[in-house]
This record gives C-alpha cells, structure tokens and sequence, in this order.
C-alpha cells in the first residue's frame, strides 16, 4: 500500500481534454444504481443520446462505456453481510456504500447517540457540536504519561492496568523524517485499537477517546458492527492508492527543445534553439484497464488504529445555513492518517451535503512548450497553483464514503430544505492510521477524563462534592478547563498545519517552484 499521506502526488496535472473526459464519467458515476443500468441496453442507448447533447463526441462515450464496465468487473461488490453494494465513487479514489448498515444496528445506534445527547451539553446553541471530540484529552507531548516503547510494542489491546500505572514516561515528540511545518510539535489524536478478525467481524480493544467505555457499552458494539460495514470499502480504496490507478492516463508525447547538432552550430545565432513538434493529447480509443494487476488488500486479521469521531450539526430558523468548509487534509503527519470513512447516518431537512476535494500535482517542465501551450492544453500558468480540483461527491441520508488522505477536501454549504423547520446533519467518522506507521494510542494512556475516575468512587464513603479534589492527584488526569484550554491550542495547531499545507503545496504558483 502507498502511503497515501496528504501532499502526496497522484500523478502529473491533468489536461483539459483528460478533465473533460473525467467530469462526463463523474456524470454516469453520480447516476443511482448506474451499475445495473449499464447492463441495459435501452438505458445505455439513452445515455448515449443524452451524451451528444452535451457535446460528448461518440467515440469518448464508448471510452466511459468501456470504463465502467472495468468498474463493474473490478469494483463493484456487495456490502458486509450482502447489505448495499459498494462502488466507485464519482471522485477519483473514492468508494460509496448506501443503505448498506443493517436496521438495527442503524435503530441502536440512534438510541445510543440520543444517550449521549442527554449526557452531554448538546443543546448550547452552537450549530456544530461534537458529541465524541478526539480533540478533547489529546496526547500533548511532554504532559501526557505513556507507557515505554519496549511495552508499547508488546501490546495491541489495552497494557493492563498494573503495568500501565507502574511502568508510564513523559511523552516526547516523536522523530519524524518530514517538514517540520506538517508535523504538530505538542499535539496527537488518540486513535483506539480496532481487531478486524478473520470472519470480517470487529472488535474494539482499547477505549475510544471520550467515550467512556462503561457508560456507552452498547454504542462501542454498534461502533464495531459499523465498522465492520467500511471495511471492504477500505480494502477497495488500498488496494487502488498507486497513481498508476489514474482514471485515465494521457501521454501528450511533448518532447520539448531539441539542441542542434555542432554542424548547425556554425550558420545559427547564438542561443538559438530548434522546437519539436508539441502534439496536443487526445483520448485512448480504448481504456487499457491496469487494475487486474491491483493486488488484492485484505484487512482481516489485522489490527488498525482508529480515531473517532461523532458530530452533530444543527440549523434553526434563526440559524438556517452552515457555511462552506476550509480546504484541509486531516492531522498533521505525526498522526499518519490515511484515509478517511464518513457514515451519515441522521440527514434530516437539509439540502444534500457535499465534499469537494483537490489534489497537490506535479508539472513536468516540458522545455518546448510555450505558455500558451500550457493554457490552451493544460488550463494552467504560471501563476496557477500546484493543485488540481478533482471533483466533488454527494452524502445523502445514510451514506458511507471513504477517501484517502492524500487529498484535500471541504464540505459545501448547505441550507434548511425547509426554512420555517429545523434540520440537522449526524456523521460519524473514522479517522484510520497508515498500518504500517503505529502511532501512540489508547492502548497506551490511561484515561485522562477525571469523570471517569469519579464514577469508581460512588461506592467509596468519601463525599461527591470531595471528588474532583481527590482524581485532581491522579497523575496524568487533566482538568476538563486544561483540556479546553489544550483543545483550543489543539485547534490553532492544526490551523497553522494547513496554512502551512497550502502555502508549500496547494496553493504555491508554478512561479514560485
């Protein structure tokens, strides 16, 4: 598997005649059931008709045709449990499930969210509000106590109690060999331990950060089983992250300057150049499928690490419209996320969500080319940024989406459906951990939540109001204000990451290279 981190390249720039090609696929992927209908021939001759309208010659059509019909072969394949059928997403390395979590996992999970909804400070006013926020009781380098390296490497599941107690250091800020402005200096998310067992089932083996494990037993179950339904769609995103897995892949054959020979030397002026011939790329007439040499990626009997995420964002009457997100990757790299999985599971009353997302490219400098070749051909100058958009991709009611992390990406805004009623939009999102790369995780730090703590003193005859004075002694638990207070740190953090990210890759002009 690739890495995958954000600011990884997927290839060079695309050209205007390959982005055109894309946008028309992104088209016929957008389609409900569009694997079923290809397989109609009526459909498929109205597709075919529709097509001409929008100035699709014939043969690109057939090259779509020939595309999908890959797909379909490659890609397309049941959900767990033969719930909802996966399939490529309209954005490139991207895989959609809908309706593909079974009804009573989906009924549980709603009672559980309720629960926590009454046992948290939901209705604040606030449009968004996370209800599991990995931003809260972090790893802050240097603060937070771990256990030692040699026993983290023993351990998968949670370190037991006495060893985790008895053997903890100081956290350090781990030695990464990167540009020091991706990489956060004080801050980690806590990912949780999850065990894919070779039946496809999931199991949770450490806490998942602030949300407590005792209270929420039933949620971590309907957390697992939810799990268990991404990952086949994970297995499909791994196994297709090598950019020779591109959508479609145009040599325009530019060759550049050719210097003369010596015998030319003696009748040209000096610095003059001879210019090859600059072809301008066309369309393969057929689509040369590479993915039958995609190995196949199996997770089952592996352990991952994950972090949680569950975020419920509310609009009123008075507060009918969520503004459109900021550009961003998730994590700087010390946390090694690498792909991403979105269930939106509650969608109510709201126009549909959608993400759109843009890739960092690399431009090869052709020398034969001229600024206008680059413009006519490319779309692009000198002072266009070292990114490409990539497309975007819609989460209605109850779908699953996961992308990798190589990308950037922000949520268009979106608006009350019905603007006399309120409506609200519940993800739950998992944050996976590149495999190869393990990083620090519940497994490895004891709660630091002092509430935890507090509940294991109800049956002690020391007094409620003496509990907090007494979990403030115990070493490594943080305050919920220093947690705040961190959190918010926590947050310009990862602001400056991604200005950093979009100052040396996403938004860097040609010029500036």
């Amino acid at each position: 598997m690739s890495s995958g981190m954000a600011g990884d390249t997927h290839g060079e720039v695309r050209t205007l005649v390959e982005m055109q090609y894309v946008q028309y696929l992104q088209c016929i992927l957008c389609k409900p059931m569009w694997w079923i209908d290809i397989t109609n021939q009526h459909i498929v001759e109205q597709w075919r008709a529709d097509s001409l309208d929008q100035n699709i010659s014939p043969s690109t059509f057939n090259l779509a045709l020939e595309q999908l019909e890959v797909f379909v072969k490659q890609f397309v394949c049941s959900g767990s449990d033969g719930l909802g059928t996966i399939v490529p997403g309209p954005v490139e390395l991207t895989y959609i499930l809908d309706n593909g979590i079974p009804d009573n996992v989906y009924t549980r999970l709603m009672t559980n969210v309720s629960d926590i909804e009454h046992g948290s400070n939901h209705n604040t006013g606030q449009m968004v509000h996370n209800l599991i926020d990995a931003s809260m009781y972090s790893v802050v380098y240097g603060q937070t106590m771990i256990v030692s390296l040699s026993i983290r490497f023993k351990y998968t599941t949670m370190v037991p109690c006495d060893i985790l107690l008895s053997t903890r250091l100081v956290s350090n800020v781990p030695i990464i060999d990167s540009s020091p402005e991706f990489i956060s200096r004080k801050f980690q998310w806590l990912p949780s331990e999850f065990r894919v067992e070779q039946d496809g089932s999931v199991t949770i083996n450490s806490y998942i950060n602030n949300l407590n494990p005792i209270w929420h037993r039933d949620m971590y179950k309907c957390i697992a089983k939810i799990f268990k339904c991404f990952v086949p769609m994970f297995e499909s995103l791994f196994r297709t992250m090598d950019p020779m897995f591109k959508y479609i892949d145009i040599c325009n054959r530019t060759k550049g300057y050719k210097p003369p020979s010596q015998s030319d030397h003696d009748d040209m002026e000096p610095d003059t150049r001879v210019i090859c011939p600059v072809y301008v790329p066309t369309l393969p007439e057929h689509f040369e499928s590479k993915y039958e040499s995609a190995k196949p990626v199996s997770l089952r009997g592996r352990n991952l690490q994950v972090i949680v995420k569950l975020t419920n964002i509310q609009l009123t009457p008075s507060k009918p419209k969520y503004d459109k997100g900021n550009w961003h990757i998730e994590g700087p790299i010390n946390e090694s996320i690498v792909a991403t999985g979105l269930y939106y599971y509650d969608v109510e009353n709201i126009t549909t969500p959608k993400l759109d997302f843009r890739e960092v490219v690399s431009w090869c400098h052709y020398q034969g080319a001229s600024d206008m070749y680059w413009k006519d051909v490319y779309g692009i100058d000198q002072e266009s940024p070292h990114s490409q958009y990539i497309g975007s991709l819609e989460v209605p009611n109850g779908r699953c989406v996961v992308y990798p992390n190589l990308y950037q990406h922000k949520e268009q805004s979106f608006e009350l459906a019905d603007p006399t009623q309120p409506g609200h939009c519940k993800i739950l999102t998992f944050f996976v951990v590149n495999p190869v790369c393990r990083i620090v995780s519940t497994a490895h730090v004891a709660p630091q939540q002092p509430q935890w703590y507090n509940s294991s003193l109800d049956k002690t005859p020391i007094l409620p109001e003496l509990w907090n004075d007494i979990t403030q002694y115990i070493q490594g638990v943080q305050s919920p204000a220093k947690a705040k207070r961190y959190r918010d740190e926590l947050t310009s953090d990862r602001t400056r990451i991604t200005a950093a990210y979009n100052k040396k890759l996403y938004e860097r002009k040609y010029s500036d290279w």
